[in-house]
């Protein structure tokens, strides 16, 4: 039994691991909190742990940030996050911290087909590296690299590398947010946290009054086919793709691409769309590389769980 965690920059989620006599996992007990609701880490899981009739001995928490000695500073929370800590706080003898996007790398062979929706067929290299890669609040990325019949992770922040625009409207945008910050990263571009900004730009663009929505709303919109609100999802939908084409170019990412993230699963019907597939394709029009990459969206929600859980089940 094992408590897992997957702490992102908005939102926490606990639950119990147990894995079967056939090496499967099982989640249960599971809780959703809002992170912006408390000041410090082990508040919060102190709640949970305080809420279930389980009593593990072992956690291992997936948190959005590198992870350096057992402690994370979170790229996107005010919050320093400390095994030792939260062993000593809340009562649990051993916990580990692995970076949150290298949970859910571990998560994609655990994964059933159910929990994918398929954007490019392309055809697998079996002995290759996969890019597990998306937006949430920031812009998370992990290498899964086979081992015979055994996965290693190499988690990595390509999220915070520079974003390179591909068309006018794209270097239009990109010179209107480097008036705050000269350089523009592919989280400040297609990140929650930087979701703002790039409506605003693309609203002053297009000679829209700006007017601040949430993320639900602006995707409601763009689904009615109103604008700029459509033109927001497809730039950001565009914008990811490509990006994940240079990722999937330095990683040699011939296994395929799982797109994560829960910004990626509100964006689907864009990100499926033959303009973004086209965004992908085109950073390297000259070789099929790209083209036969399997590019695939990670839907299922325990999929950071999950992957929590095979780190102390399998290892890495």
């Amino acid at each position: 039994m094992i408590l897992v965690g997957d702490i992102g920059g908005t939102n926490a989620r606990f639950a119990i691991a147990i894995e079967t006599d056939n090496r499967q996992i099982v989640i249960s007990d599971y809780e959703k909190f809002k992170t912006r609701e408390f000041t410090q880490f082990d508040e919060l899981l102190k709640k949970f742990v305080h809420g279930i009739k389980h009593k593990p001995q072992k956690a291992i928490l997936a948190v959005a940030g590198p992870v350096k000695d057992g402690k994370v500073k979170f790229t996107n929370q005010n919050w320093l996050v400390d095994n030792k800590l939260i062993e000593e706080k809340c009562h649990i003898s051993s916990v580990d911290i692995v970076n949150d996007f290298a949970a859910m790398a571990m998560a994609v062979p655990k994964v059933g087909e159910e929990g994918f929706i398929e954007i490019n067929r392309g055809e697998a290299h079996d002995t290759a590296p996969i890019l597990v890669s998306g937006p949430g609040t920031g812009f998370g990325s992990c290498i899964l690299v086979p081992q015979g019949t055994s996965w290693r992770t190499l988690a990595c922040e390509g999220g915070h590398s520079l974003f390179s625009p591909r068309d006018d409207t794209q270097i239009e945008i990109v010179k209107i947010l480097q008036r705050n910050n000269p350089n523009v990263s592919v989280e400040n571009f297609c990140g929650g946290k930087g979701l703002n900004n790039l409506a605003r730009a693309v609203f002053g663009l297009q000679g829209y009054s700006y007017q601040e929505l949430s993320p639900h709303e602006i995707l409601e919109k763009s689904e009615n086919g109103e604008e700029p609100f459509t033109t927001i999802c497809s730039i950001r939908a565009e914008a990811i793709m490509s990006s994940l084409a240079n990722m999937a170019l330095v990683t040699g990412a011939r296994g395929g691409v799982i797109i994560a993230g829960g910004v990626a699963k509100h964006l689907v019907n864009f990100l499926s769309s033959e303009t973004a597939l086209e965004a992908f394709t085109s950073v390297w029009p000259h070789n099929d590389m790209l083209k036969n990459i399997p590019i695939k969206l990670l839907i299922e929600p325990t999929a950071p769980l999950l992957g929590a859980a095979a780190f102390g089940f399998d290892g890495n």
